[in-house]
């Protein structure tokens, strides 16, 4: 569903919220204006030593069991990099340095029925330490980079940076 069809009361007074713009309602009642903005995620790229690249596959919905990459949502008033290392240690339990920048692109995520728009913020790094999955992840697996686009890959945005990352483009 999509966020300006699944938002209808103003978070101010519970008035009806009326679509104004593409990605704005506005409340009838108090004429609240409410933005529908792209979430911030991170993700990270990782290579081994064989130049392969970490995949990590999907414990839940949506999209679960399918590869992702690592990363998660940005906390309010977290920076990019702290997000980053926050979510590797919670997926992979492991530290990681951060390289370079790859690359920012626009996709969606379904949550509860509402495809959310996001924007996803993409570096590159190398992990230190052993991985050990724990919280949304069910395994991980390195692929080469001609196999990598053959993988049930979970989002669009994946294909888009991957391509960008491996011919250097980023």
């Amino acid at each position: 569903m999509n966020p300006n069809i699944a938002y209808k009361f103003c978070p101010r007074c519970s008035g009806n919220l009326l679509q104004e713009k593409e990605n704005m309602l506005r409340c009838k009642k108090c004429r609240f204006e409410f933005y529908i903005n792209a979430l911030p995620c991170n993700a990270v790229l990782i290579e081994n030593e064989k130049g392969e690249i970490l995949l990590v596959k999907r414990k839940f919905d949506p999209k679960k069991g399918y590869w992702d990459w690592p990363g998660g949502f940005l906390d309010s008033y977290e920076s990019l990099k702290d997000s980053i290392k926050r979510e590797i240690k919670e997926e992979l339990g492991v530290k990681i340095e951060l390289e370079k920048f790859v690359g920012a692109y626009s996709d969606t995520y379904l949550f509860q029925n509402i495809n959310n728009p996001v924007i996803v913020l993409v570096m590159a790094g190398k992990i230190k330490g052993e991985i050990k999955v724990s919280d949304d992840v069910s395994g991980y697996k390195y692929f080469s980079k001609k196999d990598i686009f053959k993988q049930k890959l979970a989002f669009a945005s994946m294909r888009i940076g991957l391509r960008d990352y491996i011919t250097g483009k980023s």
